[in-house]
């Protein structure tokens, strides 16, 4: 239903039409063809299309025209008052029908609201500097009425570096918020302990298990299905080379003097809680990091985002970078851009983190990372 409403609303001149089309249909027609169907289409259509008020001048203007014509008796006047009836029944049944839409809209942008607010609880919050990095991270949550999703993001400063994470849990709902709660307590836990991101890949994908096997399911699926990809990201304290490790996750992007770069991931690995499926975790892929550069982590939500036409958002081609690099910027601009290719209407919802070398030059920013 959603899809279909937001469809029709990209017609907003239709009632009128409609209504014009009656008064025409009524002019150059025999008296016995009436217009009365048009205008009855036109105020649904109006209760469809627009606000409450829309559809209410829609209505007014409609029954108007009706009363004229009944007022003209052109079919007769008992035949003029019984459609003049029906129009009345219906412009009562089309600005019902809005009021329920209303309804529903504002109930859906509390549920909407309530799941970011309760995904952004579970989440650490960012700082806007982290070693030699400045950080950005931005969650949304899908357009439609969708449940609360499993997206998540964190940023560790460890004695090895720099550690990000960027992870999504399969599901949605309470239970995808509990396995988040999870996955990112196990990741501050371990980052700081574990000397390389193969090791700290074992341990998330160890709770992963572990919460399953021991607990009431968090992910609320069946055990075979329990499982969240990820991307693990070291920088080295220097912030000039940059180490990453996928789990089944869309792999980072590294964008630099207006260009945007796709970084191999290497040798495919299962997600976190499918290693049973592949007991052996790819190793990692290093990468300079240039000053100026910014490495881009996102999640499905963007990489599978749709067009009119379905085909999927490819960031290669279609985002543009902001000339300073800035993260918080680029994340901006990144969501604009997937807003555009999906004309704002998107299944799933997005999570981006972002992290560029911090210029010592420039004012320290303060603060903490855009949720």
């Amino acid at each position: 239903m959603d899809e279909g409403h937001s469809r029709i609303q990209q017609y907003p001149w239709l009632p009128p039409v409609l209504l014009v089309g009656s008064v025409g249909l009524e002019l150059v027609t025999p008296k016995i063809v009436s217009g009365a169907a048009l205008i009855a289409v036109a105020a649904m259509a109006a209760a469809i299309s627009g606000t409450f008020r829309y559809t209410l001048l829609i209505v007014a203007v409609g029954i108007g025209l009706t009363s004229v014509s009944a007022i003209q008796a052109h079919h007769g006047y008992a035949s003029a008052t019984v459609q003049l009836l029906e129009i009345v029944i219906a412009s009562a049944l089309a600005l019902a029908v809005r009021r329920m839409l209303d309804s529903q809209s504002a109930r859906f942008s509390r549920v909407r609201s309530t799941a970011e607010q309760l995904q952004r609880a579970v989440l650490p919050p960012l700082p806007r500097i982290a070693g030699p990095m400045t950080v950005a991270c931005r969650y949304e949550a899908a357009d439609a009425a969708a449940r609360i999703g499993g997206d998540l993001y964190a940023v560790e400063e460890t004695p090895f570096g720099l550690r990000l994470l960027i992870a999504d849990v399969r599901g949605k709902g309470l239970g995808a918020v509990s396995a988040v709660s999870i996955i990112v307590g196990a990741f501050r836990e371990r980052a700081e302990s574990e000397p390389d991101l193969v090791g700290l890949a074992k341990r998330l994908d160890r709770a992963v298990v572990r919460s399953v096997e021991q607990y009431a399911d968090p992910f609320a699926v069946d055990a075979a299905e329990a499982f969240a990809t990820a991307l693990l990201v070291e920088i080295d304290p220097h912030g000039t080379t940059l180490r990453v490790l996928s789990c089944g996750h869309p792999a980072p992007y590294l964008v630099r003097n207006g260009e945007v770069s796709r970084l191999d991931t290497g040798q495919p690995t299962p997600p976190l809680g499918m290693r049973n499926l592949a007991p052996g975790i790819g190793g990692t892929r290093s990468y300079d990091f240039p000053v100026g550069a910014t490495l881009l982590c996102v999640t499905d939500g963007v990489t599978e985002a749709r067009n009119a036409e379905g085909v999927f958002y490819d960031p290669l081609s279609e985002l543009k970078p902001v000339p300073d690099g800035d993260p918080e910027r680029l994340i901006g601009a990144l969501f604009s851009s997937v807003g555009r290719w999906t004309k704002g209407g998107r299944d799933d919802d997005m999570a981006v983190l972002a992290a560029a070398r911090y210029d010592a030059d420039e004012p320290v920013p303060t603060g903490q990372a855009t949720a």
